[in-house]
């Protein structure tokens, strides 16, 4: 239900929003409920408002329109309402969201403030995220909405039953890459992990050997690691892989990143300086990691450890020699492999990987896995 803490809503209609943004000189869109069906192509609920979204770069272009139709427009921030005073919005204000009415009826309209420049949208809760404006809000005949990936990503955050039934509705739907990004995006224990996890397409033996060419045309090595690492020192694929992790060479961190740019992969999740989750259109992932060898430390137990700008890699530990796909490769060395899959909450996945590996080259089982035993 829309708040009606501050007033009922009588949300306009698309037509009617569609007619009372003509000719407003910056652009916008529909968000919300109203944008996943107009991508659905149907509809499943009532709503009880109406959003459309602007960047925050143009706010007061839009609301000084609104204004001289006729609108009452007041800032709803941190639970306040306040008279909008004809200045910018700020977000360290949470000044997010304007609400609109006509003076003394029903608020109608809710106009959400979004981040980004000329060129690319942001998310503003993961400012690594952001996507080229033709794929942040499409089009389909004429009316221009927020790409449903990104409405669920603001939607996940509450999870109200309303937002699970769009999410049920809508994540069978998306398309690889909009499945990529909300896995990446949702963590553990979210309620909508599994259904997107469920749709999403995977990684497959040619993917894996797709990116590797993709790297090597750019000059950069990569070892492969995680769990296609296991199965390329085993030679054959054993389990299903959601996604395929790299490590690079800080030197090379970002030519591999403008490489696959280039290629169509785009951030799903940042992690940091060392460590960035990208996809392309098909859903193709890659966790590519950054390791710095330049400087070397070394542990109590005598393993040298990378110890520059980037991941603290065993320094010994890129020995690896796999296959994918008939393809031979650099990856982890399997006693790494099996040291990396310790020091934390295991799964059955892990012990899978484990499992192989200490078998096929002789190695002890860590204790982590005695309850797997």
């Amino acid at each position: 239900m829309a708040d009606v803490t501050f007033g009922p809503w009588r949300p306009l209609s698309l037509d009617e929003a569609r007619a009372e943004l003509d000719g407003c000189p910056a652009p916008w869109w529909f968000t919300g409920g109203l944008a996943l069906e107009l991508f659905a192509g149907t509809s499943w609920r009532a709503h009880d408002d109406l959003d459309v979204g602007i960047r925050r770069c143009d706010a007061t272009t839009v609301l000084d329109h609104l204004r001289a139709r006729g609108w009452e427009v007041v800032v709803a921030a941190a639970g306040v309402l306040a008279p909008w005073d004809g200045d910018a919005l700020h977000e360290d204000r949470h000044q997010n969201n304007v609400w609109c009415r006509r003076p003394g009826g029903p608020w109608q309209l809710d106009v959400t403030i979004g981040e980004g420049d000329d060129q690319r949208w942001v998310y503003r809760r993961d400012r690594g995220i952001t996507r080229p404006w033709p794929l942040a809000v499409r089009e389909v005949d004429g009316v221009r909405f927020l790409a449903p990936e990104l409405q669920l990503l603001f939607k996940s955050k509450d999870g109200r039953p309303k937002d699970t039934a769009d999410a049920e509705q809508v994540i069978p739907l998306l398309d690889g890459g909009g499945l990529a990004l909300l896995v990446a995006q949702f963590r553990a224990g979210h309620p909508w992990l599994d259904l997107a996890r469920r749709h999403a397409p995977g990684c497959g033996p040619d993917d894996v050997v797709y990116v590797l060419d993709v790297l090597a045309a750019a000059g950069v090595d990569a070892w492969v690691d995680g769990g296609w690492a296991v199965d390329a020192l085993l030679g054959e694929q054993t389990r299903p892989h959601a996604d395929l992790d790299l490590a690079v060479a800080r030197a090379d961190f970002e030519t591999a990143r403008t490489a696959l740019a280039a290629d169509g992969f785009l951030p799903v999740r940042d992690d940091g300086r060392h460590y960035q989750v990208i996809a392309d259109a098909t859903g193709r992932t890659v966790d590519v990691h950054a390791f710095d060898a330049s400087v070397v430390t070394v542990d109590p137990d005598g393993t040298r450890r990378c110890a520059g700008d980037g991941l603290a890699y065993e320094a010994d530990g890129f020995a690896g020699i796999g296959r994918i796909a008939d393809r031979e490769l650099r990856c982890i060395s399997p006693a790494t492999l099996v040291r990396y899959h310790t020091g934390y909450e295991v799964d059955a996945d892990d012990w899978h990987d484990v499992r192989l590996v200490c078998e096929r080259f002789d190695l002890p089982v860590p204790a982590d896995y005695d309850a797997f035993r």
